[in-house]
């Protein structure tokens, strides 16, 4: 049997590959979606989730999971596949994962447990060995409830933290639901509070001081102690306004990073429809204290476009890496599949220094969505995303792409197309008596310095061609310099005249 779901595996995820490390796992008529990823012992591990967009389930709950394949994939330090397994039906159950940990060579998954006629959902806890064979799973929930998965941590005992949401019978409203469970399956104990009213759905902490739980949901951060039991909830100002904080990584000490947006709203009139018609959604993150209070924040300023953060991870040498989505507008009714172009972007600083390291864009050509990023033990970083090509697809699908990042900003495996897909290109490189600026969605300044740092030229850009003559300039090396029109730097490199 499990022959027959790799062999379906590598049909499914195999195709179009365009470089030795950077992959697009298609299929001419599945849409596909990655949803999760990490990486142990130089492996990494990706829950993926393949199906018929057009498929109507046969009830709500069962929203991507009938007739969709869950599946977890291995690939090598090269991003090759190494090996794979379909989540299969258990006991009348869909098993639709949500995130794995991988501790002592044993990977647990948890996620969505969703009844085949859609009467019930719960949480599962399933383990596997590194070689991906099935151990056991174990169900967390009532069967009169709907209880939904939101996070998924390993807590100072070495036991699993669970919390999520259930839904009222109506489905009007949410609370709040947590599980502990240890390494067995064997739930320790539960938590159901109704107080909690309308959650989204919280990621989770625990302080490694005070032993303390913080639980993150969206607006608000709720403080457990060590025993579970509930100290307080606060609504942390986040500087005016802050919404989405569902990305969360530890820093130091009982501090730790959130990801989120609209940090961009400092001293502006949110009552105001002048200030409400410009965009301030901006890729953010907040180091956050032991009492929820905000003490340090940092943004990716990208002008005029509503910008997702989608990926945040730190390490422990003193890497911070956060990214997201840029033009990242969504459609309620068709999320992932807007008609637009969108772009990756990831941002790199030491946190220690406060210096950048760098800044990686990628897309332009499609609808890109990011879904998770994380840092390997040689500061590379792995980008987990999808690729939507809606100018050459006449069907909702997307495809899986997964890059890698080399601890300089640099694309492993770059191919010669990639430098079509940036949002600010400069043109022809080398060149002779022009230079031209490609762009999007962008207006500012470009200038052209010689090796001295003297300016030898200079024009604003509003459209997306511009050109500088160059004709009067010696061959020789140039600096160039793009500025967007609040003089934020965007971009500087070498330019050559023949």
């Amino acid at each position: 049997m499990r022959f027959h779901l790799y062999i379906l595996i590598c049909f499914l995820f195999t195709g179009n590959i365009s470089a030795q490390t950077q992959k697009y796992f298609s299929n001419d008529t599945l849409d596909q979606l990655v949803r999760y990823g990490t990486c142990y012992q130089g492996d990494h591990y990706f829950l993926t989730h393949t199906g018929d967009y057009y498929h109507q389930p046969s009830h709500p709950l069962l929203y991507q999971t009938e007739g969709y394949y869950s599946a977890l994939i291995r690939l090598d330090s090269l991003l090759n596949l190494k090996d794979s397994l379909v989540f299969e039906n258990q006991n009348g159950y869909y098993f639709n994962p949500y995130k794995l940990i991988i501790l002592n060579d044993t990977l647990f998954i948890a996620g969505r447990a969703i009844k085949e006629d859609g009467s019930d959902e719960q949480v599962f806890l399933s383990r596997y060995t590194l070689d991906l064979q099935f151990i056991n799973y174990s169900l967390f929930g009532d069967t009169s409830k709907t209880e939904i998965i939101s996070d998924f941590i390993v807590n100072n005992n070495g036991d699993f933290i669970i919390p999520g949401k259930f839904l009222s019978q109506d489905w009007q409203n949410s609370y709040f639901v947590l599980f502990e469970t240890n390494r067995q399956g064997e739930l320790i104990r539960s938590i159901l509070d109704t107080s909690w009213i309308n959650v989204e759905g919280s990621q989770a902490i625990q302080l490694p001081q005070s032993k303390e739980y913080h639980f993150v949901d969206v607006l608000s951060v709720s403080i457990y102690d060590s025993a579970l039991t509930k100290n307080n909830m606060l609504f942390p100002e986040f500087y005016q306004w802050f919404f989405y904080m569902h990305r969360i990584t530890y820093y130091k000490n009982d501090s730790y990073f959130l990801g989120g947006l609209m940090a961009q709203v400092v001293g502006k009139n949110l009552n105001n429809s002048n200030d409400i018609q410009e965009s301030y959604n901006d890729i953010t993150y907040y180091l956050i204290d032991e009492t929820a209070t905000p003490i340090d924040s940092g943004y990716i300023y990208l002008p005029d476009t509503t910008d997702f953060c989608r990926g945040l991870d730190y390490s422990s040498n003193g890497i911070l890496c956060y990214g997201g989505v840029h033009n990242a507008l969504v459609d309620l009714y068709h999320p992932g599949f807007e008609n637009i172009n969108k772009w990756l972007v990831v941002k790199n600083i030491n946190f220690n220094t406060q210096t950048d390291n760098w800044f990686f864009r990628y897309g332009g050509d499609a609808n890109y969505e990011m879904y998770g990023l994380y840092l390997t033990p040689e500061n590379e970083c792995i980008v987990y995303a999808t690729r939507y090509d809606w100018q050459h697809n006449n069907r909702m699908e997307r495809d899986i792409l997964i890059m890698k990042i080399d601890s300089t900003g640099m694309l492993v495996g770059q191919n010669t197309d990639i430098e079509k897909m940036q949002f600010c290109v400069v043109y022809p490189n080398p060149g002779t008596n022009s230079l031209s600026l490609k762009t999007f969605n962008l207006d500012g300044t470009v200038a052209l310095f010689d090796i001295n740092g003297v300016r030898v030229a200079s024009k604003p850009f509003a459209c997306p061609i511009t050109t500088i003559n160059t004709e009067q300039l010696k061959p020789g090396v140039y600096l160039y310099m793009i500025k967007d029109k609040n003089h934020e730097k965007l971009d500087v490199g070498k330019w050559i005249k023949k």
